[in-house]
């Protein structure tokens, strides 16, 4: 290894680590598809009135374990909206091809109206910005690679 690092190699080894931690900042800004929960105490006419139409309605016992544990994170937000993963999404809560749904859960008595609404990002330009920050965080990785190797000669 040499004594002192020419100005090409640690220029070359800067630039390939902004690269590679650039990419991968932009790649963790670039938004997923998520949704958002709010779950408000409410009566059946308000349901009603609120959804425009009806409304599909469970019984919290009919809802699966995963519906469940989403709408007890959202009881908890108490009034606040909740963002939840893609994955996680529970299809109770799906509402077909709209961008928001209603759904009446009953619990003890107690009506419940969930509002959904799906956040997404336009799908091709979200695809197009995550292949260039694997592209660019490939350049900064060979950056990184050709720089170790000259300064290590």
């Amino acid at each position: 290894m040499r004594e002192a690092l020419d100005r090409r190699t640690v220029l070359v080894l800067a630039c390939g680590g902004l690269l590679l931690v650039g990419a991968g900042l932009t790649y963790a800004v670039v938004p997923n598809e998520d949704y958002r929960l709010l779950v408000m105490t409410t009566d059946a006419d308000t349901a009603e009135n609120a959804t425009g139409r009806e409304a599909d309605t469970f019984a919290y016992d009919e809802l699966s374990p995963g519906a469940q544990s989403v709408f007890r994170d959202g009881q908890a937000a108490d009034g606040e909206s909740i963002v939840v993963d893609a994955r996680r999404w529970p299809e109770e809560f799906e509402y077909g091809t709209d961008t928001t749904g209603h759904t009446v859960v009953s619990d003890g008595g107690t009506r419940y109206l969930v509002l959904a609404s799906q956040r997404q990002c336009l799908a091709t330009l979200c695809a197009v910005l995550r292949a260039l920050c694997g592209a660019v965080a490939l350049v900064g990785l060979a950056a990184l690679g050709l720089g170790t190797r000259r300064a290590l000669e």
